[in-house]
């Protein structure tokens, strides 16, 4: 027999109040979670081992951030699996900001599309909280092998030579810039070196295994200073401050040959925009910290400050700049 149409009406008004408490119950919890944040400590996992340009960086700043934030900073590395197994470890956190990951331009504008399966995607899966420092990739040569000069690379290319260039894995920022300078010169023959990472290549460019190699200003700097490498071109549309007698690659006939390594921050997507506010107000607070930026500027590295929206559509440019390149190199990784 069918409920009488005024007990009808009763209960569902009544169940609507119901619903109605409880999404402002929730929306209370939320707003008293996002007030009271952070109240314990926060994870950043970064992608690479100890000792590195990103962990450095990391755990520089992280005594500033903590001394904003009021809460302990945990650095934890993950490295391997082309930083799926770091990302993993954000994506199956709560989205509530208290684990962060950092991101970079191998695991956030190049292996989305150098991973035949990747089990991530910074676009779908991560919100931007801020970017951190920036330097132009530059080419360069050992001081004691063929292309030790501008003019000694230039003649090389132009007679057709055989040239080496090395590259930390494929699919890495070296060996794009390396494909690059190879596509604008057919007449010349070049041929792609892998090295596991950029200790052995650097090690490889030394000891005259390969005729060029491209790295971030900072590791160029420490083999120009060291005498034992000369740089070429810097892969930017300006000089850099730290090599202003070095020509770009612009201006040796190579505009599209510009590369910059990067490194920022993300939360995992859903995170409320409070929180990405709060925290980067004190990633942007830690980075103007003038003892801290001097360590490194004078390792060559570049301050750029984004908003997170910025630094969403900034990540989001370079998948699509990069996946055409990568495409054309045959650089794939199952």
């Amino acid at each position: 027999m069918d409920m009488p149409r005024n007990r009808s009406r009763h209960w569902l008004a009544e169940f609507a109040k119901g619903i109605g408490a409880l999404a402002m119950a929730a929306a209370s919890l939320t707003a008293s979670a996002q007030e009271s944040y952070p109240s314990k400590p926060i994870r950043i996992i970064i992608s690479f081992p100890p000792g590195g340009a990103v962990d450095t960086l990391i755990r520089t700043i992280s005594p500033d951030l903590a001394a904003q934030l009021g809460q302990p900073i945990v650095v934890e590395n993950k490295p391997g699996g082309g930083a799926q197994i770091a990302a993993a470890a954000l994506m199956t956190a709560p989205a509530d900001g208290y684990t962060v990951f950092t991101a970079e331009i191998g695991a956030f504008g190049i292996n989305p599309s150098l991973y035949k399966n990747i089990s991530y995607q910074p676009v779908r899966d991560f919100e931007g909280i801020a970017m951190l420092v920036r330097t132009p990739m530059v080419m360069y040569g050992s001081a004691s092998g063929k292309m030790n000069s501008l003019q000694s690379l230039k003649g090389s290319l132009a007679a057709g030579s055989n040239i080496n260039y090395g590259s930390f894995g494929a699919g890495t920022a070296p060996h794009i810039l390396g494909h690059l300078l190879a596509r604008a010169n057919p007449q010349a023959s070049f041929v792609h070196v892998p090295y596991r990472g950029p200790q052995p290549a650097t090690q490889g460019i030394m000891a005259n295994e390969i005729d060029l190699l491209f790295d971030g200003v900072p590791g160029t700097l420490n083999m120009t200073r060291s005498g034992r490498g000369v740089a070429l071109a810097v892969a930017a549309p300006q000089r850099s401050d730290y090599l202003p007698d070095v020509p770009t690659t612009a201006e040796i006939g190579y505009p599209q040959m510009a590369m910059d390594l990067w490194i920022g921050v993300v939360a995992k997507k859903g995170t409320p925009a409070p929180i990405i506010a709060r925290l980067h107000g004190a990633f942007e607070k830690a980075m103007s910290n003038p003892e801290t930026w001097k360590r490194f500027s004078d390792l060559g590295y570049s301050r750029v400050s984004m908003s997170p929206v910025q630094f969403n559509t900034f990540i989001k440019d370079e998948i699509d700049r990069y996946r055409p390149i990568i495409m054309e190199t045959g650089a794939v990784v199952d």
